[in-house]
């Protein structure tokens, strides 16, 4: 983005040149010089430094410079949503998964000889799925029966009596949220869908995305009637290519068949959908963030109250739901609430779609009733890895920190894991076989957490340098034990005191680790060993 050019969009636009250059500096999706010939990033987060991202990050770094290969930059980047078949890579921005030294290599060689990069897979499997009331059937007869009978409190107290919460990470009651969005005052009201998942490990939304995407449109446009707004927005991360053309593609079907648009199915309503693809970065799944990216801003998160309900995208009530949230919503409306709740064990309503990463046998999204134990989505998934006993497992990636194996039976619920000190979050387990070590892995997250900060304040901005600073001198046999209290003073002024869930959730990885592995950071403190061999101790 030359700066020429930045300065005639700042005309054409009426803002001031000092705007479009504080958003172009703020997404890593844009340049202000240009790229390398060829720019390799390769992914440093949880899942792929499990399944060997390092190694492969050092080799092709090796390579490059062995070779003599000017024109060739290798770099980490943060997760690229690619868990399931670590570790993966972009080159020129084009993503590739499942990789070796040797497939990179020659990805590089073939990108530098000007050759074409491999194109995104786009699934073709449709349906099947037990959240898919429609099985065949003709779709969107939830969104026609709601058009028929103009009955959207019916919808509404449906929502709130299935116990659907929100999905994504903060599991707020959804009928909730629609009905405060419903009574806001206002004419222009908007609905939001978050497809933005960026946290590690996190895959679900992309396979539903692939697999139900007219479950995700039917429940946008059912929430859109329902609250009275008019006008519907996709936000979904720049690397999901495949799946922004799924969501397209289902798009303009709703179009043709008059499902969208100004007179939604002849009923006089209108209803806008459209598709904002996001110009990168974690915080932009932090629900104002997002706000402020699709108003053309920095994605930095609003100070709360006011909240969504009332002030949300342009300052107007808007609900946000999380693509898998959406999902649920034609199911509850064809089947009722009752039979929505039966799919689910004990107290836990529903049906939940969980993505399972690192050291498993057979990575992927699994489909299963809310409160099913950790262990047998495990079983489903092969086990761990070559049989190797099982260490320690995230149920939510890095916010959610880490348990030892001995509370592999708690359920995915929200209630479970909260009274086991984690969350159920967005779904994304993480597995880590015998062998893992636990302080290496509580640096890898918060690494993540202070390369994903916005900067906007100062407890998140300082704190996750400061906390990378303290593990990385403990992992390299430097910690001292006054460490263990300083973490714990700065873990409760950045939940404290940060605007945002990032800085509030990123020490936890590393108090779940001191919490429930104190041995191995005894190890690393004391005796200036890593019992694992995976930390690189000084001297």
């Amino acid at each position: 983005m030359p700066a020429d050019s930045l300065r005639a969009l700042a005309e054409r636009i009426h803002v001031p040149l000092y705007h479009v250059q504080g958003v172009a500096t703020f997404f890593p999706h844009f340049h202000l010089t240009k790229p390398p010939a060829v720019d390799v990033q390769v992914c440093d987060d949880m899942s792929c430094h499990l399944r060997g991202g390092d190694a492969l990050h050092r080799t092709i770094e090796s390579r490059v410079a062995a070779a003599g290969q000017t024109g060739v930059v290798v770099r980490g980047v943060s997760c690229l949503g690619q868990c399931d078949s670590a570790p993966a890579a972009a080159v020129n921005h084009a993503i590739l998964s499942g990789l070796t030294p040797d497939s990179l290599a020659a990805h590089v060689d073939n990108a530098l000889a000007g050759g074409a990069l491999p194109e995104p897979e786009i699934s073709t499997q449709r349906g099947g799925l037990a959240v898919d009331p429609y099985d065949g059937e003709r779709t969107y007869q939830a969104l026609r029966d709601l058009v028929a009978t103009g009955n959207v409190a019916d919808l509404i107290a449906a929502v709130k009596a299935s116990g659907l919460r929100g999905l994504g990470g903060a599991g707020f009651p959804t009928g909730t949220k629609w009905d405060a969005v419903r009574h806001a005052p206002g004419d222009v009201k908007y609905v939001v869908c978050n497809a933005d998942e960026s946290e590690p490990a996190t895959i679900k939304d992309r396979f539903l995305m692939d697999r139900v995407p007219h479950l995700v449109l039917e429940g946008m446009i059912l929430a859109g009637i329902a609250v009275g707004a008019r006008t519907g927005i996709i936000y979904i991360r720049h690397e999901y290519e495949a799946q922004i053309g799924s969501i397209r593609r289902e798009l303009e079907r709703c179009a043709h068949d008059g499902l969208v648009g100004p007179d939604v199915l002849g009923s006089g309503i209108a209803f806008d959908l459209s598709v904002f693809v996001s110009p990168g970065g974690y915080i932009c799944g932090e629900e104002t963030a997002l706000f402020e990216a699709i108003q053309g801003n920095r994605a930095e998160p609003r100070n709360k109250p006011p909240y969504s309900a009332t002030h949300g995208l342009w300052q107007k009530p808007t609900v946000i739901n999380n693509v898998e949230t959406f999902a649920m919503v034609p199911l509850i409306a064809r089947r009722g609430p009752e039979r929505f709740r039966a799919q689910g064990r004990g107290d836990s309503p529903g049906v939940k779609f969980v993505g399972i990463s690192g050291h498993v046998a057979s990575p992927g999204v699994y489909e299963i009733a809310m409160g099913t134990p950790v262990r047998e989505v495990l079983d489903r998934a092969g086990g761990v890895l070559g049989g190797r006993p099982l260490k320690a497992f995230a149920a939510s990636g890095p916010s959610s920190g880490y348990l030892p194996a001995s509370m592999i039976d708690t359920p995915l619920d929200f209630r479970s894991l909260e009274a086991a000190g984690s969350m159920l979050g967005s779904g994304a387990i993480v597995i880590c076989a015998e062998g893992t070590c636990m302080v290496d892995m509580a640096l890898n997250a918060v690494r993540f957490y202070r390369n994903e900060s916005c900067g906007k304040c100062v407890p998140c901005r300082v704190g996750t340098v400061k906390m990378v600073d303290i593990l990385a001198g403990i992992a390299a046999g430097r910690g001292r034990r006054e460490d263990l209290e300083t973490i714990r003073d700065l873990s409760h002024a950045m939940a404290e005191t940060s605007i945002c869930g990032l800085g509030q959730i990123a020490p936890a990885p590393v108090l779940s680790v001191i919490k429930h592995f104190p041995e191995e950071i005894e190890a690393h403190l004391v005796r200036r060993r890593c019992p694992s061999g995976v930390c690189r101790i000084e001297g």
